[in-house]
């Protein structure tokens, strides 16, 4: 894991066969409820809340005991990449400010579900999930780690 000291140290995105090793802030998901489906359309609503982000809603074309593991761990993730920063950004002098201002703002989340082998599988991937942190202490507090998705 990478707090956001060692910036400069994250390894960019990159893929290995089928494997895509992720650099993510990663937000476990603590609750998933089904408010309901809808019967004219195949979509099943769903409140999520995740440790650090603002609860939200999001609407999946199948149920998700359908498409995870019995006691499947979840994340809502955020890729990391240093042009969140801006283009010219300078890692080893990014300030309080600066992280702040860049990841305030609301997100594109990945929602992940967690497989044998320390490799983690997207799930809901045609649904747009947008998230935002809750205040400043969870994004202060939040680390990078690194996410091999299959």
């Amino acid at each position: 894991m990478y707090d956001f000291h060692s910036l400069a140290r994250v390894p960019l995105p990159r893929f290995f066969g089928r494997l895509l090793t992720l650099p993510c802030i990663a937000y476990h998901v603590t609750m998933i409820q089904l408010k309901g489906a809808d019967p004219s359309t195949p979509n099943y609503m769903y409140s999520i809340q995740a440790s650090g982000l603002t609860p939200l809603e999001i609407a999946l074309p199948v149920k998700l005991e359908d498409i995870t593991r019995p006691q499947g761990v979840l994340y809502l993730v955020r890729p990391w990449h240093s042009k969140l920063l801006g283009p010219s950004a300078k890692l080893d002098a990014v300030t309080e400010e600066q992280l702040v201002a860049a990841l305030w703002t609301p997100f594109n989340a990945l929602l992940l579900t967690q497989l044998p082998h320390n490799e983690h599988k997207r799930i809901a991937s045609s649904t747009l999930i947008t998230a935002q942190p809750i205040d400043r202490a969870s994004i202060m507090n939040s680390r990078i780690s690194i996410f091999n998705v299959v």
